[in-house]
C-alpha cells in the first residue's frame, strides 16, 4: 500500500513551496470530508492537490502526518466557556469536545491520524484530551465558586465521566451524539445545596 512507504523526515520551512503546501493540506481536508479517514491515500492527496506523489512524500512520511497537520488548527481547544451560567458553559464545552472528536464528520480522523503516528501521536491525543479536560474542570470550579454548583463537587470525576462518555460513543461505537444526549449530561450536575455523595476531597482543588 502506498501509505506504508518509508520516507525521509518531512522537510520544513523554505524547502516547501507555500502554494503547493497549502494545496496539499486543502486537498487532504476535502478528501477526508468526502471519503473518510480510511479512504484517503497519499496518491489521492497528490492527485487532488495537483502535485507529484514524491513531493507529498518528501514533506510527510504518511497520510497520518498529512492529516494531522491539515486539521491541527481545528484541534486546538478553545478557552473554557464563561457565560456566567455554569450549565450553559458545560453544554458549550461538551459541544466543542464532540465537534473536535468528529472532525470533518469522521471520528477516525483525530484518533486515526494521531495514534497511527506511534507514541508521538498517542501523546498528542492524550495532550488534546487533557487540555479539553482542564477547561471543563475550570468551568466547573468557577461554577462552585459562584454558587451555581454545590461545595464538594467531585470535579475530576464529572470531567472524566463526560470525556469518557463522548470518547466511547463517538470513537469506539461510532454513534452520533445528539443535543439531547449532551443536555442529559448537563442535567446530571447537582443544584446548589444538593448533596454530592462521594465528593469529599474529590478533585475540587
Amino acid at each position: 500500500m502506498d501509505d506504508e512507504r518509508p520516507a525521509a523526515r518531512p522537510r520544513r520551512g523554505p524547502h516547501r513551496d507555500p502554494e503547493a503546501h497549502e494545496a496539499v493540506l486543502t486537498a487532504t481536508r476535502e478528501l477526508v470530508a468526502e471519503l473518510g479517514y480510511k479512504g484517503v491515500t497519499m496518491d489521492r492527496i497528490a492527485s487532488r492537490a495537483g502535485v507529484a506523489r514524491m513531493t507529498v512524500y518528501r514533506w510527510w512520511p504518511n497520510k497520518a502526518a498529512v492529516i494531522t497537520e491539515a486539521v491541527a488548527d481545528r484541534l486546538a481547544p478553545v478557552p473554557a466557556p464563561d457565560t456566567g451560567d455554569v450549565r450553559e458553559d458545560a453544554l458549550l464545552w461538551l459541544r466543542n469536545l464532540v465537534r473536535t472528536l468528529t472532525l470533518l464528520g469522521d471520528p477516525s480522523v483525530v484518533t486515526g491520524a494521531l495514534t497511527e503516528r506511534g507514541e508521538a501521536g498517542r501523546a498528542d491525543l492524550r495532550d488534546l484530551l487533557r487540555a479539553h479536560a482542564e477547561r471543563a474542570a475550570l468551568l466547573l470550579r468557577n461554577g462552585v465558586a459562584r454558587g451555581g454548583l454545590p461545595e464538594g463537587l467531585p470535579v475530576d470525576t464529572i470531567v472524566d465521566s463526560w470525556t469518557g462518555y463522548v470518547v466511547y460513543r463517538t470513537v469506539f461505537l461510532g454513534q452520533e451524539i445528539t443535543e439531547a444526549d449532551l443536555l442529559g449530561l448537563v442535567r446530571l450536575l447537582p443544584e446548589p445545596g444538593e448533596a454530592t455523595p462521594g465528593a469529599s476531597g474529590a478533585g475540587t482543588g
